[in-house]
């Protein structure tokens, strides 16, 4: 391969600096943490372009993103392997009595509201014989579409998805919960993170924020190379569109 990399295919530095790779790392562990590092970029610049528009589609467009990011939420998330959790998003259909609409038959891993969308996803504990014995970690990710505040309702709503689940037998005590309402704004005094049960964390986030914490758990490489052909085309496939609502609103 390095003979392969000679100055007919590649310019001096970039053969120089693909010698100087191949010399410390195998070429198929290269291929494997670059392949990875493009993925989570990737994922980055496609969140990044579809929240530039107003009204996002959080079901479709959103929570398949979120589904494979929960690493942005922090190292713990990698730990385990976390799944999203249909019958957990049943118990909360029904709570909630929502009719079983078409965004709920096409997504019935989403628990679909007028204006967010919620995600379950979690990972199991095991007993001392290493047999599956309930839900060790719970992630809820309440997706709310750009343009609209998170308030003391949507925190409450969480709240109740919570009780419900344990009320239920879905999750134990002993289960952690980690809950993120995210929106593109928050109401003033909401920010903050209330107090509840020690293992139940509830918080409000902006989008912004999350996608900081992407940039620096991937070292601010984000920054440096935003404009490789490759996030480009992730860019494109998320074009920033103008809000048809908003636009009909102010033809009327």
């Amino acid at each position: 391969m390095i003979e392969a990399s000679n100055d007919e295919h590649l310019p001096d530095a970039n053969s120089g600096a693909l010698r100087d790779i191949l010399s410390r790392w195998s070429a198929s562990m290269a291929a494997l943490v670059l392949n990875e590092v493009e993925c989570r970029l990737r994922l980055m610049a496609e969140l990044r372009g579809k929240l530039s528009v107003i009204g996002v589609d959080e079901v479709h467009e959103l929570q398949p993103l979120f589904k494979r990011g929960l690493w942005m939420f922090g190292p713990h998330f990698e730990s385990a392997e976390f799944t999203a959790n249909e019958g957990m998003t049943t118990v909360i259909q029904r709570l909630l009595k929502l009719p079983e609409g078409t965004g709920s038959r096409c997504r019935p891993d989403f628990v679909v509201l007028p204006d967010s969308s919620v995600g379950l996803y979690a990972c199991p504990s095991f007993d001392d014989i290493h047999e599956v014995d309930g839900i060790d970690h719970l992630v809820i990710i309440e997706l709310k579409t750009t343009g609209k505040e998170i308030g003391s309702r949507e925190r409450e709503q969480v709240w109740k998805y919570y009780k419900e689940l344990r009320k239920v037998g879905c999750i134990k005590p002993h289960t952690r919960v980690d809950a993120y309402i995210l929106g593109d704004c928050i109401e003033s005094g909401e920010e903050f993170e209330a107090p509840y049960p020690i293992g139940v964390r509830i918080r409000p986030m902006l989008y912004e924020t999350i996608l900081k914490r992407a940039e620096k758990r991937l070292l601010n490489l984000y920054g440096h190379i935003k404009h490789a052909p490759f996030l480009k085309g992730a860019v494109e496939r998320s074009p920033s569109q103008p809000d048809v609502r908003q636009e009909s609103a102010a033809a009327a």
